[in-house]
């Protein structure tokens, strides 16, 4: 969705959806969407600054990082972002970022396209190893049996020399 700059007095709500084509032209992924993913954002702009903040709801479709069955996941996030004229980026190729420069964005021109911005939010949130459950017993890794639906008789691994110490210092 386009953000026209000059349309904006003080602040505008911009509710949306981004589907699953348009989340899929953002950049290969795995994740495939339940439904399209939605936002209600307040769009506050001051001088030549633009600040974006508001909800931002996913529901999507994961494979389990152990068992590799599919689960469904629902998000809730918070998008806060803000955006300033690519004229006031700093001219020296070395610069000391602060907690508070890492949601900063520049833009060019008039208008600013948001889709990149949500797209950006909610892969930055998903999962990096999905689990179906804390609980997941994952795949026997000797005869590939989903333990997690049905028993494996294999016999557990041996421990490493390496696995035995920490198993100790722990202990």
């Amino acid at each position: 969705m386009l953000i026209r700059l000059s349309e904006i007095e003080d602040t505008q709500v911009l509710k949306g959806e981004m589907d699953s084509a348009r989340f899929r032209q953002m950049g290969d992924t795995d994740v495939k969407l339940l439904k399209p993913v939605s936002y209600e954002l307040m769009v506050a702009k001051y001088d030549d600054t633009v600040a974006i903040d508001g909800p931002v709801r996913v529901a999507a479709s994961l494979e389990c990082g152990r068992c590799l069955e599919g689960f469904d996941i629902e998000l809730s996030l918070v998008m806060s972002i803000k955006l300033v004229p690519r004229t006031k980026l700093p001219d020296s190729p070395e610069l000391e970022l602060h907690g508070e420069d890492l949601d900063v964005y520049y833009y060019e021109g008039e208008e600013i396209d948001i889709d990149p911005f949500v797209y950006e939010e909610v892969m930055l949130n998903m999962p990096v190893r999905p689990l179906c459950s804390e609980a997941c017993k994952g795949i026997c890794p000797r005869c590939g049996k989903n333990r997690n639906t049905e028993p494996c008789d294999c016999p557990e691994a041996p421990l490493s020399l390496l696995g035995e110490k920490l198993k100790s210092f722990l202990n």
